[in-house]
């Protein structure tokens, strides 16, 4: 087993401990983060120990997947994990006493689902440029940088297409007659509410929130569409799709519907939660309930992961959330709506709620959004 300190550059020791004070269980460490190596960069962090590894080797992964569930001496022993191995690991950051009670505070990160937090506190911060930068290069050079990037790409594999779902129904929603001017008033008389009340929103206003606010998806792709690959660069969104799950709209039947941006037009999946399942989601937060609707933010990770290939990507992913979430709820300001919105989602039972396991494709729920009147 091989970890290489970055602090120091030597091979870590193994440690003498007395046998009597030896863990009787080891977990891998829920504070241990590992980025993929490339150009030389650092390529694990262990937090435990506040230590960045520049590798970690192949033995030592196969540990830490062993050890993922809390596993006794004996039980490494047997599976062929000589002791001298199981103390680097111990020593290095990598495996802790599963039943420290400085382990069980590890793990609140994991059991109160905050792990989206971590990945986004402990995001690579230093990685190069894979293009350059030089203020000597010419647009022309940088361009064909790219466009050889692009082909390298697609030599590899195909870009993705965006998943849709096999609806059982289609609901068109209006589209609206002009773009949307975004006025101070409308901005400062804003509204972030937790109880809503039992009026249903049009189909004419959901319609133009959810057209408004997906205006750079629809810009994006349809620059894409030209058929030029250089053009698959333009990053407004590529993962995106977006759940609505109707509350209280008039002409749309409640249920859970996938969002066609380019048609203004609401899927159905023929799912039907209640209110309770949809709060279920969103760690058991009951504000959710009255009229309109609630807004899933999914995330589509193959056709993003195609064009973001580095471990500090997922910080701007998070970034991207955060602007898409701000474009529903200006959209919903300006046309007298009332939001509010968290990033406290349940991937698993959101999941389930929304049917991502059923689409082929990887997919996570990740933000939420309710929008209506307020109470």
């Amino acid at each position: 087993m091989t970890t290489t300190a970055d602090t120091t550059g030597a091979a870590a020791r193994p440690i003498s401990t007395p046998e009597g004070a030896r863990p009787a269980r080891l977990v891998t460490s829920p504070l241990f983060f590992a980025h993929e190596q490339r150009g030389g960069q650092q390529c694990a962090l262990g937090l435990a120990r506040r230590e960045r590894l520049r590798s970690v080797g192949a033995r030592a992964w196969e540990l830490l997947h062993f050890h993922l569930e809390p596993r006794t001496t004996a039980e490494s022993q047997a599976a062929g994990f000589n002791p001298t191995e199981c103390e680097q690991a111990l020593s290095s950051g990598l495996v802790v006493d599963a039943d420290a009670d400085a382990t069980r505070d590890m793990f609140r990160w994991e059991s109160n689902r905050w792990s989206r937090a971590a990945y986004l506190l402990y995001s690579q911060q230093d990685l190069r440029y894979v293009e350059p930068v030089s203020r000597t290069a010419k647009l022309s050079e940088l361009s064909a940088f790219r466009r050889g990037q692009i082909a390298d790409f697609q030599t590899e594999t195909g870009y993705p297409e965006r998943f849709r779902v096999d609806p059982v129904a289609e609901f068109p929603l209006p589209v609206p007659d002009q773009p949307i001017t975004y006025s101070l008033d409308s901005m400062l008389g804003r509204r972030s509410v937790r109880s809503f009340a039992g009026t249903p929103v049009t189909a004419r206003t959901l319609g133009a929130v959810l057209h408004h606010a997906t205006a750079n998806v629809r810009l994006a792709e349809e620059s894409k569409a030209t058929g030029d690959p250089y053009y698959l660069l333009n990053s407004f969104y590529t993962w995106l799709h977006v759940y609505v799950a109707v509350q209280g709209v008039e002409g749309v039947p409640r249920g859970v519907y996938q969002y066609d941006f380019a048609r203004n037009t609401l899927l159905a999946t023929g799912r039907e939660p209640s209110d309770e399942a949809l709060a279920s989601a969103i760690q058991g937060q009951n504000w959710i309930g009255g009229g309109g609707a609630s807004i899933f933010v999914v995330v589509q990770w193959d056709r993003y992961q195609w064009l973001y290939r580095h471990s500090r990507a997922y910080l701007n992913l998070l970034i991207q959330i955060g602007e898409f979430g701000q474009e529903v709820l200006q959209a919903g300001y300006q046309l007298g709506l009332a939001g509010w919105l968290t990033p406290a989602v349940a991937e698993s039972r959101a999941a389930a709620l929304l049917g991502l396991d059923e689409v082929g494709s990887d997919a996570d729920a990740m933000y939420y959004l309710k929008l209506g009147y307020p109470k």
